[in-house]
């Protein structure tokens, strides 16, 4: 009978642990751990670059994620994902619209200033710490 009380012990310990997850706590609406920082991985950016003469010029695709401010958790984000990635769009397309066509391509600080500004507007201050890329993909179509 020892053991058995042993292992309903072990259970209810582990179970326990479990239910101490950052996800825990953003679910009962507490703050995420001050012991490291909280990224949240957003949707990949996806569009095309439309030429004067009509024809794809070349594809884009660009990977983020956002840094949180210390104490923030993802569930703060929640509501505003969706206008979010509708700003990303517009804001990288926007981007890469108003580069000529033989020059450079668009820096990676570049990017990261202009969609922290967006997520500044949209979010408001004291939420987003940094925008990362994750990676940008460029396909030329010009032949």
């Amino acid at each position: 009978m020892g053991a058995f009380k042993h292992r309903i012990f072990l259970v209810l310990a582990v179970a326990a642990l479990g239910a101490a997850t950052p996800q825990a706590w953003a679910a009962e609406g507490g703050a995420a751990p001050a012991d490291g920082p909280v990224f949240v991985k957003m949707q990949s950016i996806s569009f095309s670059v439309i030429g004067p003469d009509n024809k794809i010029q070349k594809e884009i695709q660009v990977l983020i994620n956002l840094q949180l401010e210390p104490g923030k958790v993802e569930a703060v984000l929640d509501p505003f994902k969706r206008r979010l990635q509708d700003a990303y769009l517009i804001s990288c397309s926007e981007l890469w619209d108003s580069q000529p066509k033989d020059a450079p391509p668009v820096s990676g600080e570049e990017i990261k200033a202009k969609l922290l500004q967006v997520t500044t507007d949209i979010v408001g201050p004291g939420t987003v710490k940094a925008v990362l890329l994750l990676g940008i993909g460029e396909r030329s179509h010009v032949r």
